[in-house]
């Protein structure tokens, strides 16, 4: 049973919300145990198409980890409890970085500190124009540690990410747009629907293209260009040579468009 967040499937889509709204969605060891069971259940369900993360509420859509645990930590100078948390933290992230499909970050409100940490763990980033984003760990005498450092300089740019960390400062929906970090920042009240809208295009794609698109745009980021063609056209012929769908995609576009063409339709797909 669940505690710190709701997890259902729609339409294809499993949507993964914090529901700790009292608490701006804080992140706390029962949340982390609990996002990591809504993760392998995405990986295990062939079904699900696309992952949604999202926060409960108008206020946040998570503002980092709970202020209590951190205090209880500090007070107790127990290093190693900080360091289990992280590790359980970097290991969260890392798995629903690696999940077989699209994850979606979906912003309404504000996000900071492991909050942020959690929308650059996702593929793509979804906004309101009234949310508020940033890493906000030196204000508080602090550095990241759960990726942000790594994660914003891959996305974003080196300048930006270190600009952006060193200061502290928040980024309204339209600037995370400007800056590359978000896929599209529209009014709060319209975020479901934008959200609903590219689920819709990604519902009927299949499982294995999805994953085999992203798996190999992770693994040959940093790799030279040539051995990142290389290993796009290795999982090319793997999932080719492995799959019927791309043999009855083809041929179903194909009478598509010759019926297209006995219509008289001039269509461009």
């Amino acid at each position: 049973m669940f505690e710190a967040v709701r997890f259902e499937v729609v339409d294809g889509a499993a949507w993964l919300t914090l529901d700790r709204p009292e608490a701006l969605n804080a992140m706390t060891e029962r949340m982390h145990k609990e996002i990591e069971h809504c993760c392998r259940s995405v990986r295990e369900d062939d079904d699900i198409r696309s992952l949604v993360v999202t926060g409960a509420g108008d206020q946040a859509f998570c503002i980092g980890s709970d202020i209590q645990f951190l205090d209880d930590a500090y007070a107790d100078g127990n290093l190693a409890v900080l360091r289990d948390y992280l590790e359980r933290l970097n290991a969260l992230l890392l798995g629903l970085e690696s999940l077989p499909v699209p994850t979606i970050a979906v912003v309404n409100g504000k996000a900071r500190a492991s909050g942020f940490e959690l929308i650059l763990a996702c593929d793509l980033v979804l906004v309101a124009e009234e949310a508020r984003l940033g890493d906000v760990h030196t204000p508080f005498g602090h550095l990241p540690g759960g990726g942000a450092t790594q994660r914003a300089a891959r996305k974003i740019g080196m300048p930006r990410a270190l600009e952006l960390i060193w200061t502290g400062r928040w980024l309204s929906g339209q600037e995370a747009v400007a800056f590359g970090l978000a896929l599209d920042a529209v009014p709060r009240a319209e975020l479901h629907a934008r959200t609903d809208a590219l689920l819709a295009k990604l519902v009927d794609k299949p499982r294995a293209v999805l994953s085999s698109i992203k798996g190999t745009t992770l693994r040959g980021w940093d790799l030279p260009l040539q051995e990142a063609i290389a290993l796009e056209a290795n999982a090319y012929f793997e999932y080719v040579a492995t799959s019927a769908d791309p043999v009855a995609a083809f041929r179903a576009n194909r009478a598509r468009r010759r019926a297209q063409a006995r219509d008289g339709a001039v269509t461009v797909t």
